[in-house]
């Protein structure tokens, strides 16, 4: 008989990296343009495009989900990281199909912004799981690099770089970035811990500035 392979602490946060990678790749591949157009098409062309978009927008929320709700963290912390990530995904998804209709318009720069696919992704995925893992607050930094898709986009159309180009390159801003904020967050939670924990007791040395 096979040995069973316990679903312990160590498990839980394996597949909860998994799941998040999963989600966030997901999520910044996907082209949620036919969603946005749906109303446009209702009724004139068979188009099933949109119910698929729909499908993988329900996906990601599921997968981002079930992966803060398996860490091996307190349920308050879950809840808050799930919560960011149900926030921001929903609220993308309700202005982006406003304005695609037409409904929000000005200003268009500020739209643009904030409803950048990478820029949400971003937010969403390392937030949740900054605030899901309980770091030191200061971590939460670390968040700001879901500006950047927002101000590369931009240069990037403005460059003249083809679909399939830019498509690439802020796939892989979103995966670099959120994979070294989550690691930032780390180093940064250790260094501000290992201080605080310092000032209280002198034999603790405290971490190097570097």
């Amino acid at each position: 008989m096979a040995p069973t392979i316990p679903f312990d602490r160590g498990a839980r946060y394996g597949a909860a990296v998994v799941g998040m990678l999963f989600a966030t790749y997901l999520a910044i591949a996907t082209d949620f343009s036919a969603i946005l157009q749906s109303a446009t098409y209702a009724g004139t062309i068979r188009n099933d495009v949109p119910f698929v978009n729909v499908f993988q927008f329900v996906l990601i929320l599921a997968a981002m989900t079930a992966s803060l709700g398996i860490l091996p963290t307190s349920g308050m912390r879950r809840v808050g990281g799930i919560t960011l990530v149900w926030v921001a995904l929903c609220l993308w998804a309700t202005f982006g199909l406003e304005r695609g209709v037409g409904n929000i318009t000005e200003p268009v720069a500020f739209w643009a912004f904030v409803l950048n696919q990478g820029f949400v992704v971003l937010l969403a995925a390392v937030g949740g799981w900054v605030i899901a893992r309980g770091r030191h607050p200061l971590s939460w930094l670390v968040v700001v690099v879901a500006l950047i898709p927002a101000i590369v986009a931009p240069i990037l159309v403005q460059a003249n770089f083809t679909t399939g180009g830019y498509a690439l390159v802020i796939q892989g801003l979103v995966i670099v970035l959120g994979l070294g904020a989550a690691w930032a967050a780390v180093w940064i939670d250790r260094i501000v811990g290992r201080r605080a924990q310092a000032e209280t007791d002198p034999d603790i040395a405290p971490a190097p500035a570097v």
